[in-house]
């Protein structure tokens, strides 16, 4: 069974109940962190033994979901983030996770981090997702380039896993797309200013305003 999914949304929860409907192996946990205004509608998945639906009262960007997410399950062996706009293909899922070992990386998305496992070991052995990227973008090839540092596995699923329907967030929503033209820029220059550093970083609460699509 797999021990926890983890699904940020800000919006398209069209697409977000078509994800969850697509689980058709067993999950221990699945977290959905609503950072956006919209309403997860109530579904019935048998495959998932226990749901958290998390609201939260601003967007708290991909990197600072995601950790949200492991944090609170520190017990798990592992966690697959998934992008809201992503589908498992049939049978896929049990595949992938079986596949999967606690002292790796696994990308198995295209891009490849639309569906990504990270075992607990590689938690314990470089920390978390750093915060200051924000919303989203470039938070992926930082803890990508650390892992690779500290000679963590990252294997790169050939097999299909996921349909995905990439950057569903922004085509939808013209406001995100114009304010995604600042915050990429900005990200991209911090993943440059970082390519030398292997922690964590931090989360930046003047970044954080600056680069806001909450407004």
């Amino acid at each position: 069974m797999v021990p926890v999914v983890i699904i940020p949304v800000l919006n398209r929860y069209d697409l977000l109940a078509k994800c969850i409907g697509s689980i058709d192996y067993g999950v221990e946990k699945l977290i959905v962190i609503n950072n956006g205004k919209g309403k997860v509608e109530a579904f019935d998945n048998p495959f998932i033994k226990t749901s958290y639906i998390w609201d939260m009262p601003s967007n708290l960007g991909v990197a600072t979901s995601w950790n949200l997410g492991i944090k609170s399950t520190p017990f798990a062996l592992g966690w697959i983030l998934l992008n809201n706009d992503a589908e498992f293909l049939p049978g896929k899922l049990e595949r992938f996770w079986l596949s999967c070992e606690d002292n790796e990386i696994q990308l198995a998305g295209t891009p490849p981090w639309a569906c990504a496992w990270i075992g607990c070991d590689v938690v314990k052995e470089i920390g978390l997702f750093c915060e200051a990227f924000h919303p989203a973008y470039f938070e992926d090839n930082d803890y990508e380039r650390r892992a690779k540092h500290a000679h963590i596995p990252i294997a790169i699923v050939q097999d299909p896993v996921i349909e995905h329907i990439n950057s569903a967030t922004l085509h939808s929503d013209e406001s995100f797309s114009h304010k995604n033209s600042v915050s990429y820029a900005s990200n991209n220059e911090l993943n440059k200013m970082r390519n030398a550093s292997f922690d964590e970083g931090h989360w930046d609460l003047q970044r954080r305003l600056e680069l806001s699509w909450d407004k």
